[in-house]
């Protein structure tokens, strides 16, 4: 019953070196890996590393003998602060005379893309750069389909012996035959069942508190008193909840082994509990509860910080992000200061995180070059925050630069070239180069589709990017096309709860009032503007944009008065969280004169549209589109006469 990837497995099992296997979770990895290992390396030394342990005892344990095989079963625990780097993986390969010597590691392909794509919406810090490389260290991973193909199920069919390959085959439609041999739809099932109808309450939200302590970046087992002290924002307040079960007796459902092969939870004795990897990637997991981050971080050594700090950076929620760097920082974690400075900048700050990481590539180009993958990393870094905060023109000059260096060094098609090259079509047309940068972006997305793929996260973005600027450049009903389209695919892919859906959702409420809908972008906003409190937290840049949509609509249906006064508390919030010269706040500022107008209110508005254009033209210039709205704005509303 052998995969149709066995043979070339095998292959690369034969010729050494490092060979990684990638898929979903319950595909068959790691007993595809362990059948071809046990088949072609049976005289090879065996060596299993601890994650987060170091790899100094594997690297003294191969002094004797010739042979080894490394095996990295899930390679994402091995990665992070403290994890395998280039330097390691080059000792355990060295050449030398006689020796063969295979690394041979497993990876989730959820985790596979997020370590390369990492670029996306946060940039590389060194030690997540480090684990990107790493895994460039791995020629051509073999990827093992979830889908078995025909050959495979006529394989499977043929061992009509075993009754529980029989039944995983009948299935095959449905689900991969070692999905099902894992029992991994009917654990879901059981939990989503103790989870709703509260046969098992306090199980299934131990189990949900592991799930998220694997989400949120710590991937060792977790201590009984920890998941105890998680568990309680996971139980269901259903008024029908029967009495709960003893914290034993939850323990004792959720690790108990199902259909005879896996359970919710598996005990590492003397450790702790993880999650079954299969319940991870489940599109219908919620969001994070506020109450697990704030307990979990007292509780985690500082390299854990580190790590859980990009989990919270990957899942847009800078608040935890900044906390978690902030602890692995004070303790002296490799690259912590320059990934603290990020989330800073994602939180609002991105003004101040311009600044200072444009000294910080100044200084890397002194010190390492210009071509110096760390001081084009930088720069790219600066230009985004400096975008971000009103200096789009600026920005997009130098991710110019960026794009032709990048270009150079890693190719048209590298991701670190696409991703530059995404951020300056966005920029230009945030300086009011609408046509350009839909053409820019058109582009780009074809060579994401391209490399990547129709359904990869990175090509679905492009495309929420294009319909951006093409509602901008004057055709929101094309975009709100493009963009229903988008989100149902955006779903089926990342799951509702993503911040990715929920940008796409934003994208696709504001073009349909941009296409004359408010009431009906009102209605698709208020939805939108809860899910976000709940996911993102009150405070997040992305909420306060909701809201600042919720207030222009509500504004434009007629009802000033009700715009104005909204307006009023975006304006206020946002100075709170992004200062008050950020274009944002700007913006919010800007349309609350707008509506103070219209309100009758001529004296306040023409103060506040007064002090603002001012603030325009010092901070963005006379051609910013925001600049020359404030100028349009004055023909309606007057400046006030100043001595």
């Amino acid at each position: 019953m052998r995969r149709d990837a066995y043979m070339s497995l095998c292959a690369r099992l034969r010729e050494g070196g490092f060979v990684l296997l990638i898929g979903e979770s319950t595909a068959g990895k790691s007993r595809l890996a362990f059948e071809a290992m046990r088949d072609q390396l049976q005289d090879h030394r065996f060596h299993q590393p601890t994650p987060g342990r170091g790899f100094d005892d594997v690297l003294a344990a191969m002094a004797t003998g010739r042979r080894h095989v490394i095996w990295l079963d899930e390679l994402d625990l091995y990665l992070g602060a403290g994890g395998l780097t280039i330097d390691v993986v080059h000792r355990f390969l060295a050449r030398r005379p006689g020796w063969h010597v295979v690394i041979l590691a497993t990876m989730r392909v959820r985790e596979y893309d997020r370590h390369s794509a990492r670029h996306r919406e946060v940039s590389d810090a060194a030690v997540w750069r480090t684990g990107r490389d790493v895994l460039l260290l791995a020629r051509d991973p073999l990827e093992l389909p979830r889908e078995w193909s025909t050959d495979e199920l006529s394989r499977a069919r043929a061992a009509t012996a075993d009754r529980r390959v029989a039944r995983a085959v009948s299935q095959a439609p449905h689900y991969g035959v070692a999905e099902a041999l894992a029992a991994g739809p009917e654990l879901v099932a059981d939990w989503r069942r103790a989870q709703s109808i509260g046969d098992h309450p306090r199980g299934a939200a131990l189990v949900a508190a592991a799930v998220d302590c694997r989400r949120m970046g710590l991937h060792r087992p977790v201590p009984l008193d920890l998941l105890v002290s998680l568990h309680t924002p996971y139980l269901n307040g259903s008024r029908k909840q029967p009495p709960l079960e003893s914290t034993e007796e939850g323990v004792a459902w959720a690790t108990a082994i199902t259909y005879g092969s896996s359970s919710l939870l598996t005990e590492v004795p003397g450790q702790g509990y993880l999650a079954f990897d299969y319940l991870i990637d489940q599109t219908f997991l919620g969001a994070v509860p506020e109450a697990s981050w704030i307990t979990l971080l007292p509780h985690l050594t500082p390299a854990e910080s580190y790590d859980v700090g990009w989990a919270a950076t990957d899942l847009q929620r800078p608040d935890h992000a900044i906390a978690a760097f902030d602890h692995a920082r004070r303790h002296g974690v490799a690259n912590a200061d320059y990934a603290y400075l990020l989330a800073w900048g994602n939180a609002g700050h991105a003004a101040a995180a311009a600044r200072q990481l444009g000294e910080i590539a100044a200084d890397r180009s002194t010190r390492l070059g210009v071509n110096h993958p760390d001081t084009l990393q930088a720069q790219h870094d600066q230009a985004r925050y400096l975008g971000e905060s009103g200096g789009a023109t600026q920005a997009a000059q130098i991710l110019h630069h960026v794009v032709v260096r990048r270009t150079a060094i890693f190719g048209t098609d590298g991701p670190l070239t696409l991703t530059s090259q995404e951020y300056r079509a966005k920029f230009l047309g945030n300086s009011g180069e609408y046509d350009i940068a839909v053409r820019m972006l058109t582009q780009n997305a074809e060579q994401r589709r391209r490399t990547l793929g129709d359904t990869h996260v990175d090509t679905l973005l492009a495309r929420v990017s294009i319909a951006r600027y093409t509602a901008k450049a004057g055709q929101p009903d094309v975009a709100v096309r493009q963009l229903a389209a988008l989100i149902d695919e955006m779903r089926s892919v990342v799951g509702p709860d993503s911040p990715y859906s929920l940008s796409a959702r934003y994208e696709h409420a504001r073009a349909v009032g941009d296409a004359g809908m408010p009431q009906e972008a009102l209605h698709l906003l208020t939805e939108l503007l809860a899910q976000q409190r709940r996911i993102l937290g009150s405070a997040h840049p992305r909420v306060l944009s909701t809201r600042h949509q919720i207030a222009r609509f509500i504004g434009e249906t007629g009802n000033a008065d009700a715009a104005a006064s909204l307006f009023a508390e975006v304006v206020n919030d946002r100075v709170r969280v992004l200062g008050a010269g950020h274009v944002r706040t700007l913006g919010s500022r800007l349309q609350h004169a707008r509506f103070l107008a219209d309100a009758g209110e001529q004296e306040q508005a023409a103060a506040t549209l007064h002090a603002t254009y001012r603030l325009c033209l010092e901070a963005l210039g006379q051609q910013h589109p925001l600049s020359q709205f404030a100028e349009n704005l004055t023909r309606t509303v007057p400046l006030p006469k100043t001595n």
